[in-house]
């Protein structure tokens, strides 16, 4: 990318010539990670476990029913709370809070103020893929250290959204 312009008309030009890449490529982000995490849950569903078919969000809420639980959502709804925190770090927010909205009747009003504010952030694979792919057009020379940052990035994010909804929590309690 260029920071050289000749006239107004040509800073025109080439910024809306790199806003449109950019733009093409957050779609496309999206696109491949929603598409990649329909398929594992394609493959996965072949194995039945207690007569539901696995999918990568049972997988998830296996896994972040502990974390859902440490930051005071009950015990009894924390596979529902973890499996939405592991869709918002492989999808994104969008996605965890359209299903939010779809098991938000079996949730307690408690869970429910706990989980959006867990859920809203940015520190997710989606948003790193997209900021990853606008930095690598923005500035390239800097690749492999945007690269070596980002799982910390990812880490760092979601511990800022748990702390913000554990904090919730406590307040909402009193």
């Amino acid at each position: 990318m260029s920071l050289n312009y000749e006239s107004t008309m040509d800073a025109l030009a080439k910024g809306t010539r790199d806003g449109i890449i950019l733009a093409v490529n957050v779609g496309a982000m999206v696109l491949v990670l929603v598409s990649l995490v329909a398929l594992a849950n394609g493959a996965l569903s072949i194995v039945n476990l207690i007569e539901t078919p696995l999918s990568l969000e049972r997988i998830f809420g296996w896994i972040f029913s502990p974390i859902a639980w440490l930051i005071g959502i009950p015990w009894a709804e924390s596979a529902t709370g973890g499996s939405l925190l592991g869709t918002k770090l492989v999808l994104n927010e969008l996605v965890a809070f359209i299903q939010l909205a779809e098991v938000a009747p079996a949730l307690s009003e408690h869970s429910i103020k706990v989980l959006t504010f867990a859920l809203c952030g940015f520190a997710n694979f989606g948003s790193l893929g997209i900021l990853l792919g606008g930095l690598y057009i923005l500035v390239p020379d800097r690749r492999e250290e945007t690269i070596r940052i980002a799982p910390k990035s990812i880490v760092s994010g979601t511990m800022v959204n748990l702390m913000s909804a554990s904090i919730v929590s406590v307040i909402i309690s009193i």
